[in-house]
């Protein structure tokens, strides 16, 4: 098992760095270019939401392991935390421009969970298989 680890701050001039080290990984280990991408837009939108909600944090962790045929990538803020929801399919209609993050990843990556707890902060899991 290989594990991958970076800390970035919380500012939105750095989730490119986060992308591309997920990429490379992903690169690596003999991904696809389709699963290379799946996983760039992936990391790039689970940044995104600490950037955008991770409030009180002032770093962003990941964390990237190869287990077997899957990489697993942990994204992680100390904000404030949240109380996760369902993921629900959008309805176009009641779209108001933003709020896609964890309908994207979970789109485009196999499994998705989110973990959060109220001071603490909050964990993004994403899983894509080869």
């Amino acid at each position: 098992m290989e594990v991958f680890k970076l800390s970035i701050p919380n500012k939105k001039e750095y989730v490119t760095s986060a992308r591309l080290a997920a990429t490379s990984v992903a690169g690596i280990h003999g991904f696809d270019i389709e699963k290379v991408e799946d996983i760039r837009l992936a990391v790039g939108e689970a940044c995104n939401n600490v950037v955008l909600h991770g409030r009180g944090s002032q770093s962003i962790d990941i964390r990237i392991q190869m287990e077997g045929n899957q990489m697993e990538i942990c994204v992680t803020d100390r904000g404030k935390g949240f109380v996760p929801q369902k993921i629900k399919v959008v309805d176009p209609k009641d779209y108001s421009g933003s709020g896609l993050g964890l309908f994207i990843i979970d789109a485009v990556m196999d499994e998705l969970i989110v973990e959060s707890e109220k001071e603490k902060g909050t964990t993004i899991r994403m899983i894509k298989k080869r």
